[in-house]
Order: structure tokens, then C-alpha cells, then sequence
């Protein structure tokens, strides 16, 4: 498969070429002037693009390279990878002018392909217009973009040129990127992106080959604030129209225009996505994971190396995040982002799951298949001349006297400031996609990993034996010619339309065999400033035979071909006539659908920032409610629900009437509006028949000696009335925050005994608290009886879930805890005391962040299971037994204030993974110690302070993030399984178990997401709630929306089962917004 680097004796996918072989002598050389550089030309790296296309038709794809300060070349393709440049011969000479995108399409249906340049550069100077290059048939080219109305003049970064009406012909896109400067009174302005600037982008519809701009009309967005880096054009619905995503620099969101099949578009990114990048750069769009839907990949610049995270990365502050949200911009985060398409109108971001999120200063991104091993891979083309951000060369730069004195005493100051800037060429990334949405880093495998400075990157079939090369535009460097050595097998397709649109674009092709699906659509201009190969290749592995092919052409006129031996290329004619769909269609009946129960609440999430009171928390913690109990409180043979309200707010009852409506009741809860409830508990505490109520108070808003943070008893004294008992917890002196209710009559006097699980001491995350375990004397008198019975509650960990049940069949029921940074802990209740014993279960080393827990027998084996809702490993951190996500707790500058500052490995290391101003602002004695950047990148956790203080600091372990299953091997050990993919995308804060389909094993509803998460971790919400079946083996089946029925946007924090109307509903509680209620269509 492989063949023998240049530069290694190990075998690797690709080889580079030299320039003294191929006769490719391109280099984008950029030097900085005092008139022209980065201070006074914004997107002087940017860099140029690739263009492949054969412009002769003699089968092998030539190569065309844009320049920034160089010509753009044309070179043509000799075979064996030796190249000519024709460019001055071809009439495509260009110095002195500032290319950027170059698109290849056919514009004028003759079946040549031609050029067009995008233009850019500091205004002013001749040739800014774009240009269109029309083949002549001969090898010289002919610009005529004024004939074509493609002739504008702006800071043009790239054009798409697809059929965006289905009227037969090419329409354009252009893209641009607005010549203001970023600054006060311009960043962040609230709508400024609804006012048309003659310099926006524009949609530029084909009327007989002149291009007239209906960008007003269509809904395209054409502000001064269109940032454009990267358009990428595709079906992503399947309903047979293209729809297009914008990626846009700086502090301007994202556009996703969905066609609306008439001519217009409507821009529907935040219906369909929860987070996107930054400061996005170029993008893709296809079918990672073979279900027939493309996904979306864009980059931006967060680095990899913690070394340069950490000094060359900077981050919004929660403030300004806010404030960019509340502006109309959106959730960007520093990143970049793989958007999953979950084929029900909306996205996953699964970037970080992927170990995709970080590939440093990034431009090119191209999906596709490298090894031919049927899963397309991701690569990226990165790198910058100079470091841009460097923080210590930033605040440098803001020392006026420095700069001043540079500029008075240099000859040549600006470019004195620029040589200043570090610089270091760095390596692409490419990752192997290893099949269920896992991928590796291969770069090193692929031969990919020779430090550049790379822009733009186009692949195509250079020498026509069946796999990709791939050619990257450098700075500073000459262009890289890699040639695939795959030996895999393959099929490929091209197309010929009967229509203007030539070539096909916008073209999809399904191929099947053995029971496995690929898709493709033709959308040759993708990436950054590029154009691959108009050919389409899908890799096949050790298929010799697929079974049939679908071609869907843009105009629905499908074509079915059976039968295709492999490796082998197909040239394929559009039908004359329109021909039917004849895919069945999908059963669409669903486990779940909306319910049509109304309970009119909307939970209101008071606004307290955690952040603002403790600056090193990665995520707030007061935001943890509402909470669901439901009961037939009174007792008329319905059900009825009790939810609590947030900081403000007060809980509410309601009870349910015979047609399905709720009457509500909330004037005693409405004297504990202050507090957070958190959780609930029914049971009849007092002994009189009557169920009451439990609720716990929590969050973190409250200081140490709050009345708020004391939890509460309410007894039901019949027919819907409910008193608060002021006796029931007199004795307790607790005000630490709790987060969850356990009861069970662990002394089998007849009446409930409770636990009480406390997560946060007031401003003091990290910390530990104490837990409770308290005796009912019968009459709903609590007793704190932990020092006695359960001395390790005291000291346990921050709990967030508990629950009783009798894990090893013995009749008598253990308490199972859960919480951040600790264990999962079981405790037996065996003479007269409570009795860890977790490390005899297993699980000593089950540390994660956990949220909550179910108690299921998944296998049936008799034996209580135990389903844990953990952070997910969808995030920003990572953790193992060997490498442990790290906490480090303690007042370390003793200022009577706790701190507690994270660490993560990167490599064999740990490193804190705290902002270092955050640790100025927080700490501030550590400002004269790590003053600069420089000496903080590389410095390790545990040697941020004295051996003497971290030997007195708390340390606190998370070695497993996945949420999962702790499968019990007849009550003597557990064994932990993860949960499915789908699982791990967000945090999971609630589970139902239930049995939905009727069958032999319980199956799983799970909620959560969390978005108050510091801007430089990103919010984790990806998740819109789902149905996992139980199946056989312990195994759980993940359903797609589709298949469930179940779509739950926002922070789910509690689910519950409910009947109304004599029908199963399902109710989920979400943060700060309304109930989704969901109802069984099995339960009938």
C-alpha cells in the first residue's frame, strides 16, 4: 500500500515531489515592506489557493497556483508528475497583483473549464477586478469577466459557481472579506450585519451568461461585516436544492443558507447548529460517517502544542462572550468545529470527541478519502508567517514608550515590529478516519508532517491511478507536491449534462455494497481559496464489485447502475428524460412524539455569574435546576407534578384534572422563592398516609451562612393542601449547597430515613463537603446522625446524585453516591453503620464528573446495574487512569480565599490548563513570577508553587470523563462499558429508564447539555436528548431523532415518566426555558 519517503526509510501513504522533478517552481514569497504588511493589509497571510482542472481534456489534471506578490502560475500536466508552466504562454501572467481564490468551472457550458481569480490586496493599484479566464480551446485563455459581469472589484476571497435556482445553468457566490479594520465602535454592533455595503458578498445569479447581483432579494447577508473566509456549497437537507455555509473571520458568526427552492435562501445557522467557531477559516462539507448526509468541517486557530495554547491563543472573557451573544453573535468558541448532521435539521458539534478541534493557525480543510479505505479522512492545511498573536509580543506592543522609542529611533520602525514577531512553521494535520466518527492523527503515517506555512490545498488524481494527491500553496516556501500511494481499490465518475451546468455540478452519487453506503456530491470549489479534481473518488478497500450506483443529478433525474466492477473510471451522461426516485420510502413511525399536554411553566434562571466571584472555575455551578417530582398528591386517583423554580422563582404544583389540564398551586412555595431547588423527593415522611415533599436547596450564589441554602419539608395535609414544616430539619445546621434526596428506611423502624448529598461549599469549588445521613423519628423529624453511623459522608467529595437500592440481592438496600471529582461510592448499611465499600466493588479509580446515576438491570441478570451520567468526552479535557484530569485546591496566596486551579496531560506532562491572566486577577502574587508568557507556557502544575504549598494543597482526580454503565457481576465487582457515541456528546444531568418498546430489556432516556462553561473550554451542547434501547449483552442501541421521535434543544436537568390521560408522557425539565413533554405511541 505504501510507498518510501524522500526523507525516511519508512513507508509512508504519500511522497513530495521536488520542484527539481515535477518543474513546479511556485513559491507565494511574501515580504513585509514599511508600506505593505500585516499592520497595514489585515490579510497579508492569508496566502493563495489551488486549482486543478484539465484544461486541454487530455485526461491528466493540470495545476494553477494563485500568488499574492507573484504571479499566479499555470502548469501542465505531463504525466509521471512532470509539470510545464504555460502561464506566460497561456496569457495568464499576473505580477503585481493580488490574487487569492481561484475557482476552475466550465462558465460558458463549452465543455473547457475555465479560470476565475478573486482579487484582493490594499486598495488601490491596477487589475483589482477579478478575472475571468475563458479556454480557448488551445492552452491560452482569454479574460472577459466585464462580459460576464463578473468583473468586481473589492477584497474578493474566493467564488462557488453551482445551480443554487435548478435552472440549468452556473450561478456565483462571491465571497469577500470587508476592508474595514476591527476596532471600537465597529466590533460586536447589534444588526449591523442587515445593512447592505456595496463591498459584501453577493449572489450573482447566470441570466444568459451575465451575472446580475440578487443578493437583496435572494436574503443574502452583503454587510461591511462579512469577514468571508470560506464557502462551501452542498444539499445538506437531501431535498434536492444547494444550500451554502459561510465561514467568516473575526467576531461575525457563521451564515447557513437553506434553499427555499424558490430563489431565496433564509440564513439558518442557529436553528440548525448550538456552537460554531471563532474566527472560522476554510471549510468542507461531506459524509464522514457513510449515512448518506454531509457533514460540515471548519477550521480556525486554536493550537494544538499546550506550549503554544497557552501564550499564542487569546480568549473572550465571560463578559465579552455575553455580550457578543447578546449582540446577535452567536456561540463562537476557538476552535474548530465538525459539525455532525443528525439528518433532522440540526448539528452536533463533535470536534473534540474527535480530536479534531485544535490544528492551530488553519486554513485548507478537505475531506476525503486518502487510503481508499471507504471512510473519508480530514486534512489541514496550517500555518502563519508570523505569530499574530503572541502574547508576550502583544503586550509588548502595547506599551506605547516601547513602540515609541522603536519608531523614533529606527530607519525602518514598522519592519523593525514585524522581524520582532516570532515565527515558526509548523506541520498539517491529516486524521485517518477510523470508521463510528473515530478518528487518529496520521499525519506522520501519511507523510504529511514537513513544517510549512500552507494556505490553500486542492486533491485530485494527478496521475490517474485511482487515489487523491494532494498539492498545497505555502508561503515562503514552494508548493508541495504529494503523490498517494495508495494500492487500495476504487471507482470514480464524471459527468456530462445536457444542461449549461456542463460538468454536472452539484451532481450526488450513492454507491452501495455489502450493506454499506457512500455518498458524494460534486462541488469542485471547497477548502480555502481552492478547487479540487472534477472527478469523484470513493476508495473501496478489497471491494472488487459494487453492487449498484445511484446518480441523482441536480434537476431530479436519477440513474441506477448495477454491477460496476472496481477500479475503473465512469464517465456518465445526464438521462434525456426525468426519471422517477424509486427508493422507498422510510416507515417514519417513531417511539415518541410531542405531546399535546400543556403545563404552562417556564423556568426563569436567575442571573448570577460564578465566574465573577471564582475566576478560575471552568464552569458555573447555579445553574442546576429545575427539578421534577410527581405523585398523586391528592389523592383522586392522577398523577401530578411539583416543579421547583430557580434563585427568584417559585416552585410550583400542579394538579392534574380528568381531561389532561392543570390547575396550580404555589402560594406556599412562594415564601421559599429565594432558595434554588435542585431536587425533590416524595414520601410520606410523618407517617399519616399523605405524600409530602423533600426539596433540596442549592446553587452557588448564596454565601456561607444563607437561611436560603437550608432545605425544606412540606407535609401534605390532604385534598391538595401543603403545609411547611418548620420542625423537620431544625437540628440540621447545614448551609453548604445540597444537590440530591435519597430515602430508605435503612433501620427498619416503618418510617423514611434520608440522605442528604451536598455539593458546594459557598465559594469554595473544589472543596469538600459534608454529607448527611439523617434519622426520621416517625413523624418527620430529621436527626443528624452522620458522626455516628456514616462518619465517611463527612468528608465524601462534592456529590451531586445518590440513590438506594440493593445491589448484591441480599434484602437490604446500599447507598450508591456520585459526584465531581470523587469515586463512585457505595456504602452497606451492616451493624448499625454505614460501611464503604467501594474499593471491594471496584471502584477505586472511578473518579469522573459526574452528574447523576439510574439504577437499571440492563442485562436482566437479577442485578441492579448502574448507569452514570458523566461529563462526556465531547470536551475540552481529557482524562485516564494514567493520566488524570487534575484539580488542585487550595488558598494559595492566603488571602482567606480558595482557589483551585486545573491541570491536564499533554503528552507525558502535566500542565495547568488556566488562563494565565486568570491567575494574575485571581493570584495576583504570581504576576512577578510569571510575568511573561514565556515562562509560564512550559511550566508544569506542580511546579507552579513551592514543594512546601503543594504538599498542603488538595488534589482531586477525574480518570474516566465517558458516561457509561457499571455493569454488576452478581454483586461482587463491577465492570465499567461506556455508554454509545452518541451518549458522550454533552454532560448528561438526567436519566429515565423505562421499557418503550416492550420487549425484554429496559431502555434509557438521557438529557443534559451545560452552555455556562468559560468561553476558552466551550459550551458542551451537543446533545438533544436521547433514546437508547436496551438490547442483549448489556448493549444499548442509540436512536436517531427520526427513529425516537425525541428532539430536546437547551440544559435538560430532569426527566420523568408521567400518565395523563391514562398515557405514558415523558417530561423534561430545562434550564431556563419550558417543559418538552413526550408521549409513547407504544402506550395506547
Amino acid at each position: 500500500m505504501f510507498s518510501c519517503s524522500k526523507n525516511s526509510n519508512k513507508k509512508t501513504l504519500f511522497i513530495s515531489h521536488p520542484k527539481s522533478t515535477t518543474g513546479i517552481n511556485f513559491s507565494n514569497t511574501l515580504s513585509y515592506t514599511e508600506e505593505l504588511n500585516p499592520y497595514t493589509y489585515r490579510n497579508f497571510y492569508n496566502g493563495g489557493g489551488v486549482g486543478i482542472g484539465d484544461f486541454n481534456n487530455d485526461s491528466l489534471p493540470d495545476l494553477f497556483f494563485t500568488g499574492n506578490l507573484v504571479s499566479n502560475k499555470l502548469y501542465l500536466n505531463k504525466g509521471n508528475f512532470k509539470f510545464e508552466d504555460i502561464t506566460e504562454a497561456s496569457g495568464l501572467e499576473s505580477s503585481g497583483i493580488w490574487s487569492t481564490g481561484v475557482s476552475i468551472v466550465d462558465i460558458n457550458a463549452d465543455g473547457l473549464l475555465d479560470i476565475y481569480v478573486c482579487k484582493s490586496g490594499p486598495p488601490g493599484g491596477s487589475r483589482r477586478n477579478n478575472e475571468l479566464f475563458i479556454n480557448n480551446g488551445d492552452l491560452t485563455f482569454s479574460e472577459m469577466s466585464k462580459e460576464y459581469g463578473l468583473d468586481n472589484e473589492g477584497l474578493s476571497t474566493h467564488a462557488a459557481f453551482f445551480d443554487y435556482d435548478n435552472d440549468g445553468d452556473l450561478d456565483c457566490y462571491l465571497l469577500n472579506n470587508t476592508i474595514k479594520s476591527i476596532g471600537i465602535g465597529f466590533d460586536l454592533v447589534k444588526d449591523i450585519r442587515n445593512i447592505a455595503d456595496e463591498n459584501g458578498n453577493k449572489l450573482l445569479r447566470n441570466d444568459n451568461n451575465f451575472f446580475v447581483d440578487v443578493s437583496n432579494q435572494a436574503g443574502i447577508y452583503t454587510s461591511k461585516i462579512g469577514f468571508g473566509l470560506g464557502v462551501t456549497v452542498g444539499d445538506i437537507n437531501l431535498d434536492g436544492w444547494s444550500d451554502m455555509f459561510i465561514s467568516n473571520d473575526f467576531f461575525e458568526k457563521d451564515y447557513l443558507y437553506i434553499n427555499n427552492k424558490d430563489g431565496t435562501f433564509s440564513e439558518s445557522l442557529e436553528d440548525y447548529m448550538n456552537e460554531i467557531s471563532m474566527g472560522s477559516m476554510g471549510a468542507d462539507m461531506a459524509d464522514i460517517n457513510n449515512d448518506g448526509y454531509s457533514e460540515i468541517f471548519v477550521t480556525e486557530m486554536l493550537p494544538k502544542r499546550h506550549d503554544r495554547r497557552v501564550s499564542k491563543a487569546v480568549f473572550d472573557s465571560w463578559d465579552k462572550y455575553q455580550f457578543s451573544l447578546n449582540q446577535g453573535y452567536y456561540h463562537q468558541f476557538n476552535r474548530n468545529v465538525l459539525q455532525l448532521n443528525n439528518q433532522d435539521g440540526s448539528f452536533s458539534d463533535i470536534s473534540r470527541i474527535t480530536g479534531l478541534d485544535a490544528t492551530d493557525w488553519s486554513w485548507g480543510a478537505l475531506i476525503f478519502d486518502m487510503n481508499n479505505d471507504g471512510y473519508k479522512d480530514i486534512f489541514v492545511a496550517n500555518g502563519i508567517y508570523k505569530d499574530l498573536l503572541d502574547q508576550d509580543y502583544v503586550n509588548f506592543l502595547a506599551n506605547p514608550s516601547i513602540v515609541s522609542n522603536i519608531i523614533k529611533s529606527e530607519k525602518e520602525p514598522i519592519k523593525t515590529l514585524i522581524d520582532m514577531i516570532p515565527t515558526e512553521p509548523l506541520s498539517n494535520f491529516a486524521f485517518k478516519n477510523m470508521g463510528n466518527l473515530s478518528f487518529e492523527n496520521s499525519t506522520k503515517e501519511f507523510g504529511l508532517d514537513i513544517p510549512t506555512y500552507s494556505n490553500g490545498s486542492a486533491y485530485g488524481d494527478l496521475d490517474n491511478d485511482g487515489d487523491l494527491d494532494l498539492i498545497i500553496n505555502n508561503v515562503n516556501m514552494h508548493a508541495n507536491i504529494y503523490e498517494n500511494k495508495s494500492d487500495k481499490n476504487w471507482i470514480s465518475f464524471s459527468f456530462d449534462s445536457k444542461s449549461k451546468n456542463k460538468f454536472g455540478i452539484g451532481t450526488k452519487v450513492f454507491i452501495y455494497y455489502r450493506g454499506t453506503l457512500q455518498y458524494q456530491e460534486l462541488s469542485p470549489m471547497r477548502g480555502f481559496q481552492s478547487s479540487v479534481d472534477y472527478r469523484l473518488y470513493f476508495g473501496l478497500d478489497s471491494i472488487r464489485l459494487v453492487d449498484s450506483v445511484k446518480i441523482v443529478w441536480p434537476y431530479q433525474k436519477h440513474l441506477i447502475l448495477k454491477n460496476l466492477i472496481s477500479n475503473k473510471h465512469y464517465f456518465v451522461e445526464e438521462p434525456l428524460e426525468t426519471t422517477k426516485n424509486e427508493e422507498k420510502k422510510r416507515d417514519n413511525k417513531s417511539l415518541l412524539k410531542r405531546s399535546d399536554i400543556v403545563i404552562d411553566y417556564e423556568h426563569v434562571e436567575n442571573n448570577f455569574v460564578d465566574f465573577d466571584r471564582e475566576r478560575l472555575l471552568y464552569k458555573m455551578n447555579s445553574n442546576e435546576g429545575p427539578c421534577l417530582c410527581n405523585a398523586d398528591f391528592n389523592m383522586d386517583g392522577l398523577e401530578d407534578i411539583f416543579i421547583g423554580g430557580a434563585k427568584g422563582q417559585s416552585a410550583v404544583l400542579y394538579f392534574q384534572n380528568n381531561d389532561g389540564s392543570f390547575s396550580i398551586e404555589n402560594e406556599i412555595f412562594e415564601l421559599d422563592k429565594n432558595s434554588e431547588d435542585v431536587d425533590c423527593l416524595v414520601g410520606d415522611y410523618n407517617g399519616d398516609g399523605l405524600l409530602d415533599l423533600f426539596v433540596a436547596s442549592g446553587g452557588s450564589e448564596f454565601s456561607i451562612f444563607s437561611p436560603e441554602l437550608m432545605d425544606r419539608v412540606y407535609f401534605n395535609l390532604g385534598e391538595g393542601e401543603f403545609k411547611k414544616s418548620v420542625e423537620s430539619l431544625t437540628t440540621i445546621k447545614k448551609f453548604v449547597s445540597t444537590s440530591t434526596i435519597s430515602a430508605n428506611d435503612f433501620d427498619n423502624d416503618g418510617d423514611l430515613d434520608v440522605f442528604l448529598g451536598t455539593r458546594l461549599n459557598s465559594s469554595s469549588y473544589g472543596t469538600t463537603t459534608k454529607s448527611y445521613m439523617l434519622e426520621n423519628d416517625g413523624k418527620g423529624i430529621f436527626t443528624d446522625i452522620t458522626q455516628n453511623i456514616a462518619s465517611g459522608l463527612l468528608k465524601m467529595g462534592m456529590v451531586t446524585d445518590s440513590e438506594f437500592v440493593d445491589i448484591n440481592n441480599d434484602n437490604k438496600k446500599e447507598l450508591v453516591v456520585v459526584g465531581e471529582w470523587m469515586p463512585v461510592k457505595v456504602y452497606e448499611f451492616s451493624n448499625d453503620v454505614f460501611v464503604d465499600i467501594s474499593d471491594d466493588l471496584g471502584l477505586d479509580k472511578s473518579n469522573g464528573l459526574y452528574n447523576a446515576l439510574k439504577i437499571v438491570d440492563v442485562n436482566n441478570d437479577s442485578f441492579k446495574d448502574i448507569v452514570l451520567g458523566n461529563y462526556g468526552l465531547n470536551s475540552s479535557f481529557e482524562a485516564s487512569i494514567d493520566k488524570p484530569l487534575t484539580l488542585l485546591v487550595n488558598d494559595f496566596d492566603n488571602n482567606r480565599k480558595t482557589e483551585q486551579i486545573i491541570g491536564m496531560y499533554y503528552g507525558n506532562d502535566l500542565y495547568p490548563i488556566v488562563q494565565l491572566k486568570d491567575l494574575w486577577m485571581q493570584i495576583p502574587i504570581l504576576k512577578k513570577k510569571y510575568l511573561k508568557f514565556e515562562n509560564y507556557k512550559n511550566k508544569k502544575l506542580l511546579e507552579l508553587f513551592s514543594k512546601e504549598i503543594i504538599d498542603k494543597t488538595e488534589k482531586k482526580y477525574v480518570y474516566n470523563l465517558a458516561s457509561s454503565i457499571l455493569i454488576n457481576n452478581l454483586g461482587n465487582q463491577f465492570t465499567l462499558e461506556y455508554l454509545p457515541f452518541e451518549a458522550q456528546l454533552s454532560p448528561i444531568y438526567s436519566i429515565l429508564s423505562d421499557n418503550l418498546n416492550n420487549d425484554d430489556y429496559d431502555d434509557i432516556i438521557i438529557g443534559g447539555n451545560i452552555t455556562t462553561v468559560k468561553p476558552e473550554f466551550g459550551i458542551n451542547n451537543g446533545s438533544f436528548s436521547l433514546l437508547l434501547l436496551g438490547m442483549k449483552d448489556s448493549k444499548f442501541k442509540s436512536l436517531n431523532s427520526k427513529e425516537s421521535g425525541l428532539f430536546v434543544k437547551g440544559e435538560v436537568r430532569d426527566i420523568i415518566k408521567m400518565k395523563v390521560n391514562k398515557r405514558d408522557n415523558y417530561i423534561f425539565a430545562i434550564n431556563n426555558s419550558r417543559l418538552k413533554i413526550f408521549k409513547n405511541e407504544n402506550d395506547k
